[in-house]
C-alpha cells in the first residue's frame, strides 16, 4: 500500500487523532501490508500479540472463545484490530478471520512504542483511547454472555 493511502487510513482512527502528518508517515513507513483471502486467519486466540492491525478494506470476523455460545463480531474498515497488542504482551483474546478478501496494515509494537517514547505528548492520548476501547470490548462480551446465558 502506498504511503498516502496508509496515512489516510491511520488518520481515520481515534487512536492516531493527535498524531501529526509526519508521525502518521512514520507509522506508514514501519507498517507491513497484510493481504487475506476469505477464510484466512489474521491471528488466533492465545497467540502472542506483537502489534495491531488496521483493516483498510474487506471484512473480518472476531470470535471470542471465552463467551458462551462463541460470540462473534463483524469488523468493517477502517478499524483498529488487536489494539492492545500495541502496548501489552498479553495473548490475543480472539481469533480474527477474513470474511472476504481483505487488506490490513500491521503496526509492530516496538516502533510504535519508540514513537511514543520520542513524543510523550502522544502517550496519554493513546492510553485514553485504549482504555475506552477496552471498556467497549468488555461491555460487548458481557452483553454476549447475558444473551447466551438466559
Amino acid at each position: 500500500m502506498d504511503e498516502a493511502a496508509a496515512v489516510a487510513a491511520f488518520g481515520e482512527l481515534d487512536i492516531f487523532a493527535s498524531f501529526s502528518d509526519d508521525q502518521l508517515r512514520l507509522l506508514a513507513f514501519v507498517a507491513e501490508d497484510v493481504s487475506l483471502r476469505a477464510g484466512d486467519t489474521l491471528y488466533s486466540a492465545g497467540e502472542a500479540a506483537d502489534g495491531a492491525y488496521v483493516l483498510v478494506s474487506g471484512a473480518l470476523e472476531a470470535s471470542h472463545p471465552e463467551t458462551q455460545g462463541g460470540g462473534r463480531f463483524r469488523i468493517e474498515p477502517v478499524a483498529l484490530v488487536g489494539e492492545l497488542g500495541l502496548m501489552l504482551t498479553r495473548p490475543r483474546a480472539a481469533t480474527i478471520k477474513a470474511m472476504r478478501t481483505s487488506t490490513a496494515l500491521f503496526v509492530p509494537r516496538e516502533p510504535f512504542l519508540k514513537l511514543l517514547r520520542n513524543h510523550p505528548e502522544l502517550a496519554e492520548d493513546v492510553a485514553q483511547t485504549l482504555r475506552a476501547e477496552l471498556v467497549r470490548y468488555l461491555d460487548s462480551i458481557a452483553q454476549l454472555n447475558g444473551r447466551f446465558s438466559g
